[in-house]
């Protein structure tokens, strides 16, 4: 299965839809997946038993393995142990839908794709790296489609 709903600009419909999609899947292990800034934090908080990846596998890390995924300047290295490392922790469970950038083993992806437009002003606005942005969405990107889990995109404006 392969889905895309066109561009939800208004985030009230965009929420209407997550929310109308998550619960007709409500059986199945579902990850929403979206590159920074694509509001998977502001929408979380608005979905009943939804979870930040984050939050789920930060407190299961050692100090050591904390400090070593929080370090600067970020490199391919511990972008690498933090996905294996959030892989080997997180399970995500059926009616608990988790929000992150790492695909977990799940039933159905619920891809926040975002424009190229609407990225830059998201990133501006937050004072994020859009070339940093735009290659963790590549990098999503190419992981679903190397998958064989069903995913419907949902393009955020």
């Amino acid at each position: 299965m392969s889905n895309t709903i066109e561009t939800v600009e208004n985030p009230h419909e965009l929420l209407a839809q997550l929310r109308t999609l998550i619960e007709e899947h409500k059986n199945k292990r579902i990850v929403v997946m979206g590159t920074t800034c694509t509001g998977k934090t502001t929408l979380l908080k608005d979905i009943p038993d939804a979870h930040d990846m984050d939050e789920l596998v930060f407190p299961l890390l050692s100090r050591e393995e904390s400090d070593y995924v929080c370090q600067t300047p970020w490199t391919p290295e511990i972008g690498k142990t933090m996905t294996r490392l959030t892989r080997e922790r997180v399970k995500v469970e059926p009616g608990k839908p988790v929000f992150g950038t790492v695909l977990l083993s799940c039933d159905l992806i619920i891809y926040l794709h975002i424009s190229d437009e609407v990225l830059k002003k998201r990133t501006i606005a937050r004072d994020t790296n859009f070339s940093d942005a735009k290659n963790m969405q590549s990098a999503i990107e190419k992981e679903i489609a190397v998958s064989k889990t069903p995913v419907i995109r949902v393009t955020v404006g």
